[in-house]
């Protein structure tokens, strides 16, 4: 199926995301369709998959006018949105949530139920084979959220299917797997359209390129090895190193007396911490820590238990756990056992006396909610009260457009992850616990964000980054690597 988007347009009351955009994605191919934060990527995929109305203009499905009420609409249709997070039921398994996913779809009517299970068997051996379809949901990692996702999307045997960042929670083994998949998919004649920021994966695995500015089409390539110029690459938004004031050096704590002015580090340090969580990965006596004028590293994937660890050192982790954690400043020192329960967020932000960032690796729910305001997403530690001047202070260094009283479901992803970042630094911290902070980023954001963190560290700050994905390593003073539960220290 061919899908057209011609002369579409989409308002809100104070902003235009999307201005007269014309373009074509044709059947038997994949497109890749990139542009920085809030140029319209997720408001074009949520208009084609009938999850947002649009103003003007028409959508043609093989050059015929089409209008979808509803995601329902758009799934009879044969076109289906798979979300880089994606909303699922937490409180029931995975196989439930599949089926959920394809209540609608003409497949399941036509061909039954018992057939459609054995599809999915297929689809889960072929695209996610590590994944238990009898696991709650709630213990799921991003990557496995997501691929929960598209198997139900697969199940539905689209024409067109449109992937949002589908490989930002994936190492790169994983990334060759799944866009050699989808290549299968392309040559057997689906439509298949790529939400990335990674320019890399554009130039190797799709066919065509698409880049949004500003709500309308800017550039579009037929060949996408054509895109991979370096000019081209600046239009795109993104920069081809990322620097830091100074890569990978340590930089001296500006905050106070600290090394060998007052005989110790800034530092934050977790020693012997065991963690067997029932339906999520474990760690098993991981010992680590993270000094003032360094940036530290942790990378991993959430199946080697990524995410226990963020629950553990953002205190979030309700499990039995052992080990110790010790903060210290100049000012003030904390030795917290973990077993016994105190160390949680609010310690960290209120209690241990050291001002501290959160980051988490979900956004939508752990940092924010699409429900809120954004005055009440950013006012969130002044006691529930929403001051304005404030929450707009914040959104002009975010450097986005929208106001406070909209909700958060009007962010896209990147849009919502510079606010987060925008709030949490905004506090002056001493500790940073930034947990897949380039995630939804356009490259030019990352790289801004990247230098953010490393100047922070120039100032003092204890800097920790959890990531899954492509935080560069060439800048971090100290990196750990996080494989089936066990830490070590890379040299």
């Amino acid at each position: 199926m061919d899908i057209e988007l011609s002369h579409v347009s989409k308002q809100y009351l104070h902003k235009t995301v999307l201005d007269n955009l014309s373009v074509v994605f044709q059947g038997g191919r994949i497109h890749a369709l990139l542009g920085e934060n809030g140029t319209g990527k997720s408001t074009t995929a949520a208009i084609l998959s009938g999850a947002l109305p649009f103003d003007g203009g028409a959508i043609l499905a093989d050059g015929k006018a089409v209008r979808f009420a509803s995601p329902r609409d758009a799934v009879e249709k044969g076109i289906l949105c798979v979300q880089q997070r994606p909303l699922l039921a937490d409180d029931i398994s995975v196989k439930e949530n599949i089926l959920l996913g394809i209540e609608y779809s003409t497949e399941v009517k036509k061909d039954g139920h018992k057939k459609i299970l054995q599809e999915i068997a297929t689809i889960k051996k072929r695209w996610a084979p590590q994944l238990d379809m009898h696991t709650l949901v709630a213990h799921l990692g991003g990557d496995e959220r997501f691929y929960t996702s598209l198997i139900a999307a697969l199940a539905c045997k689209p024409q067109v299917l449109i992937l949002d960042e589908p490989s930002a929670l994936l190492d790169w083994e994983q990334r060759r797997a799944l866009y050699a998949n989808i290549r299968e998919l392309a040559n057997g004649g689906m439509n298949i359209i790529v939400i990335t920021h990674i320019m890399q994966e554009a130039e190797l695995y799709t066919d065509t390129v698409t880049v949004l500015r500003k709500g309308m089409s800017a550039e579009q390539y037929e060949n996408s090895k054509t895109f991979g110029t370096e000019e081209n690459e600046q239009r795109a938004g993104r920069s081809n190193t990322v620097q830091t004031p100074e890569n990978g050096s340590e930089y001296e704590c500006r905050r106070g007396p600290c090394g060998d002015a007052c005989g110790m580090k800034c530092a934050v340090s977790f020693s012997g911490v065991t963690v067997r969580p029932r339906k999520r990965p474990g760690l098993f006596d991981i010992s680590f820590s993270a000094e003032c004028g360094k940036l530290t590293l942790i990378k991993g994937l959430q199946e080697s238990g990524l995410g226990t660890l963020e629950n553990v050192i953002t205190g979030m982790e309700t499990t039995h756990m052992t080990g110790t954690c010790i903060l210290q400043t100049a000012d003030v020192k904390h030795c917290v056992h973990l077993k016994s329960g105190k160390f949680s967020p609010a310690f960290l932000r209120k209690k241990s006396g050291i001002r501290t960032a959160l980051i988490p690796s979900d956004r939508t729910f752990r940092a924010s909610n699409p429900q809120l305001t954004i005055g009440q997403l950013l006012c969130a530690m002044k006691k529930g009260m929403v001051d304005n001047a404030y929450a707009e202070k914040i959104i002009k260094r975010a450097d986005i457009t929208i106001l406070p009283d909209e909700t958060a479901a009007a962010l896209s992803g990147g849009m919502l992850q510079r606010l987060i970042i925008a709030r949490e630094l905004d506090t002056d911290p001493q500790f940073i616990i930034a947990c897949e902070p380039l995630q939804g980023l356009d490259m030019q954001t990352a790289d801004r964000t990247t230098k953010l963190l490393g100047s922070l560290a120039a100032k003092g700050c204890i800097v920790l980054i959890l990531s899954s994905s492509e935080f560069p390593v060439e800048i971090c003073s100290t990196v750990y690597t996080l494989e089936g539960g066990k830490l070590t220290k890379e040299d």
